[in-house]
Protein backbone atom coordinates (compact mmCIF):
# COMPACT_ATOMS: atom_id res chain seq x y z
CA UNK A 1 0.00 0.00 0.00
CA UNK A 2 1.31 3.33 -0.73
CA UNK A 3 1.81 6.35 1.66
CA UNK A 4 -0.94 8.60 1.99
CA UNK A 5 0.58 12.31 2.30
CA UNK A 6 -1.87 14.61 3.85
CA UNK A 7 -0.79 18.68 3.08
CA UNK A 8 -0.81 21.31 5.20
CA UNK A 9 -0.71 24.53 3.99
CA UNK A 10 2.19 25.73 5.00
CA UNK A 11 4.25 22.74 3.35
CA UNK A 12 2.24 23.26 0.20
CA UNK A 13 3.42 26.94 0.40
CA UNK A 14 7.33 26.40 0.62
CA UNK A 15 7.20 23.76 -1.97
CA UNK A 16 5.55 26.19 -4.59
CA UNK A 17 8.63 28.78 -3.53
CA UNK A 18 10.76 26.21 -4.21
CA UNK A 19 9.18 25.08 -7.88
CA UNK A 20 8.70 21.64 -6.82
CA UNK A 21 5.34 21.11 -7.08
CA UNK A 22 5.49 19.77 -10.83
CA UNK A 23 7.61 17.31 -9.63
CA UNK A 24 5.88 15.56 -6.57
CA UNK A 25 3.56 13.32 -8.80
CA UNK A 26 6.60 11.76 -9.96
CA UNK A 27 6.69 9.66 -6.27
CA UNK A 28 5.19 7.03 -5.47
CA UNK A 29 2.76 8.79 -3.22
CA UNK A 30 -1.32 9.68 -2.74
CA UNK A 31 -0.71 13.38 -2.13
CA UNK A 32 -4.22 14.80 -0.61
CA UNK A 33 -5.10 18.05 0.43
CA UNK A 34 -7.92 18.32 3.33
CA UNK A 35 -10.83 21.00 1.52
CA UNK A 36 -10.41 23.62 4.46
CA UNK A 37 -7.05 23.92 3.27
CA UNK A 38 -7.34 24.20 -0.49
CA UNK A 39 -10.86 26.57 0.03
CA UNK A 40 -9.49 28.47 2.67
CA UNK A 41 -6.27 29.13 3.42
CA UNK A 42 -3.96 29.01 0.25
CA UNK A 43 -6.32 30.90 -1.52
CA UNK A 44 -2.54 32.45 -3.32
CA UNK A 45 -2.31 29.45 -5.70
CA UNK A 46 -3.09 30.16 -8.93
CA UNK A 47 -4.85 28.31 -11.26
CA UNK A 48 -2.46 27.11 -12.74
CA UNK A 49 -0.75 25.73 -9.14
CA UNK A 50 -3.91 23.80 -8.88
CA UNK A 51 -3.86 22.33 -12.17
CA UNK A 52 -0.16 21.24 -11.75
CA UNK A 53 -1.13 19.63 -8.56
CA UNK A 54 -4.29 18.42 -10.06
CA UNK A 55 -1.72 16.87 -12.81
CA UNK A 56 -0.15 15.32 -9.89
CA UNK A 57 -2.69 13.37 -8.71
CA UNK A 58 -3.53 15.56 -5.70
CA UNK A 59 -6.77 14.80 -4.13
CA UNK A 60 -9.29 16.85 -2.04
CA UNK A 61 -10.29 15.33 0.99
CA UNK A 62 -14.02 16.27 1.94
CA UNK A 63 -13.74 15.52 5.56
CA UNK A 64 -17.26 13.84 7.04
CA UNK A 65 -19.23 15.02 9.91
CA UNK A 66 -17.57 12.78 12.28
CA UNK A 67 -14.01 14.13 11.17
CA UNK A 68 -15.08 17.51 11.26
CA UNK A 69 -16.36 17.11 14.91
CA UNK A 70 -13.12 15.49 15.46
CA UNK A 71 -10.97 18.40 14.83
CA UNK A 72 -13.09 20.52 16.70
CA UNK A 73 -12.50 18.47 19.92
CA UNK A 74 -8.90 18.87 19.01
CA UNK A 75 -8.91 22.68 18.38
CA UNK A 76 -10.58 22.60 22.04
CA UNK A 77 -7.72 20.66 23.57
CA UNK A 78 -5.18 22.02 21.44
CA UNK A 79 -5.91 25.81 21.12
CA UNK A 80 -2.73 26.91 19.76
CA UNK A 81 -3.61 24.94 16.96
CA UNK A 82 -5.49 26.20 14.29
CA UNK A 83 -8.60 25.05 12.84
CA UNK A 84 -6.84 24.33 9.47
CA UNK A 85 -4.43 22.43 11.69
CA UNK A 86 -7.08 20.46 13.03
CA UNK A 87 -8.58 19.35 9.69
CA UNK A 88 -4.68 18.15 8.54
CA UNK A 89 -4.05 16.63 11.82
CA UNK A 90 -7.51 14.61 11.92
CA UNK A 91 -7.40 13.45 7.94
CA UNK A 92 -3.65 12.29 8.74
CA UNK A 93 -5.25 10.13 11.44
CA UNK A 94 -8.04 8.65 9.30
CA UNK A 95 -5.70 8.12 7.00
CA UNK A 96 -4.00 3.92 6.58
CA UNK A 97 -0.69 4.50 5.98
CA UNK A 98 -0.44 8.24 5.94
CA UNK A 99 1.92 10.96 6.62
CA UNK A 100 1.19 14.30 7.63
CA UNK A 101 3.67 17.07 5.96
CA UNK A 102 3.61 20.66 7.66
CA UNK A 103 6.10 22.84 8.34
CA UNK A 104 4.46 24.45 11.32
CA UNK A 105 6.03 23.22 14.78
CA UNK A 106 2.84 23.27 16.75
CA UNK A 107 1.12 20.85 14.45
CA UNK A 108 4.29 18.67 14.45
CA UNK A 109 5.00 18.47 18.32
CA UNK A 110 0.92 17.50 18.87
CA UNK A 111 1.04 14.87 15.45
CA UNK A 112 4.01 13.39 16.87
CA UNK A 113 2.82 12.97 20.41
CA UNK A 114 -0.64 11.10 18.92
CA UNK A 115 1.45 8.66 16.93
CA UNK A 116 1.01 10.31 13.64
CA UNK A 117 3.88 10.14 11.13
CA UNK A 118 4.79 13.82 10.29
CA UNK A 119 7.53 15.51 8.01
CA UNK A 120 8.67 19.00 6.41
CA UNK A 121 9.58 19.64 2.59
CA UNK A 122 13.04 18.59 3.16
CA UNK A 123 11.83 15.01 3.56
CA UNK A 124 9.98 15.33 0.36
CA UNK A 125 13.61 17.25 -1.56
CA UNK A 126 15.25 13.33 0.10
CA UNK A 127 12.65 11.16 -1.41
CA UNK A 128 12.99 12.83 -4.77
CA UNK A 129 16.90 12.92 -4.39
CA UNK A 130 17.05 9.09 -3.45
CA UNK A 131 14.20 8.13 -6.32
CA UNK A 132 15.92 10.11 -8.47
CA UNK A 133 12.85 11.36 -10.29
CA UNK A 134 14.43 14.96 -11.24
CA UNK A 135 17.25 16.45 -11.84
CA UNK A 136 19.44 17.19 -8.65
CA UNK A 137 19.95 20.84 -10.18
CA UNK A 138 16.14 21.40 -9.39
CA UNK A 139 16.68 20.37 -5.89
CA UNK A 140 19.85 22.78 -5.28
CA UNK A 141 17.85 25.55 -6.76
CA UNK A 142 14.69 25.08 -3.79
CA UNK A 143 16.70 24.21 -1.46
CA UNK A 144 18.49 27.93 -2.34
CA UNK A 145 14.98 29.75 -2.82
CA UNK A 146 14.24 28.60 0.65
CA UNK A 147 17.62 29.13 2.39
CA UNK A 148 17.18 32.93 0.69
CA UNK A 149 13.74 33.66 1.96
CA UNK A 150 13.23 34.82 5.55
CA UNK A 151 9.44 33.83 5.42
CA UNK A 152 10.27 29.84 5.38
CA UNK A 153 11.27 28.52 8.84
CA UNK A 154 13.44 25.59 7.53
CA UNK A 155 16.45 24.69 9.14
CA UNK A 156 19.25 26.43 7.54
CA UNK A 157 21.87 23.77 9.21
CA UNK A 158 19.71 20.82 7.43
CA UNK A 159 19.17 23.07 4.29
CA UNK A 160 23.31 23.44 4.10
CA UNK A 161 23.78 19.45 4.94
CA UNK A 162 21.31 18.67 1.81
CA UNK A 163 23.08 21.51 -0.49
CA UNK A 164 26.42 19.68 -0.06
CA UNK A 165 24.57 16.36 -0.52
CA UNK A 166 23.57 17.11 -3.82
CA UNK A 167 26.99 19.04 -4.32
CA UNK A 168 28.68 15.56 -4.62
CA UNK A 169 26.19 14.46 -7.24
Amino acid sequence: MSCVIVNDASALIDLKKGELLHVLGALPFRWIIPLPIREEEILSFSGQDWAILDAAGFEVFDLPPNLVGQAFAVRREFPRLSANDCFCLVSAEDQENSVLLTGDGALRTIAAARAVEVHGVLWIVDHLHASEVCDPNLLRRALTIWDADPAVRLPRREIAARLRRLGEV
